[in-house]
């Protein structure tokens, strides 16, 4: 009768083990900083913030994402490490962005002028819970402001 009990755990545990992750929730960009400012290849430094509203940890193991801005064409988000995640709680997530000056002066005015912005980001983030790998899709959208300006005046 123990076997059975002790069966019968490993199954339960087994089940609740295998629930699909939710997809985190973008809350926006953080601590945006402007690393290189030319006329053709640009770096920003920012944090992505995210709440996790799962009961358990993930590790996030990949992430490749467009970022569009007002609808255009912004960058591109990769992200090919292991970073933790723990249950029900925000986190940050560190990532560096690369674009063309000419994707940026599309919307020059709304971001000089600290005026929100569209921000979409689409693509799929790889997630890993012990031995279960899972690719969950990423599709968020929000308007923001970039507050360009200060980010500007914080440049190295």
């Amino acid at each position: 009768m123990k076997q059975f009990n002790y069966g019968l755990l490993f199954i339960i545990l087994l089940l609740t083990a295998c629930s699909d992750p939710q997809s985190f929730e973008f809350k926006g960009l953080q601590d945006i900083q402007l690393e290189k400012l030319t006329m053709g290849k640009n770096t920003i430094r920012a944090n992505i913030k995210y709440y996790n509203p799962n009961d358990f940890s993930l590790v996030l193991k990949q992430i490749d994402c467009k970022v569009l801005l007002n609808n255009g064409k912004f960058t591109q988000l990769k992200l090919d490490t292991n970073f933790t995640i723990p249950p029900k709680k925000d986190f940050l997530l560190p990532a560096q962005f690369e674009f063309q000056m000419s994707d940026l002066v599309k919307n020059s005015m709304e971001l000089l002028l600290n005026k929100p912005v569209k921000l979409n980001i689409k693509g799929n983030a790889t997630l890993s819970k012990g031995m279960f790998t899972k690719t969950v899709p990423i599709d968020y959208e929000t308007t923001q402001k970039l507050n360009l300006g200060a980010a500007l005046s914080g440049m190295k």
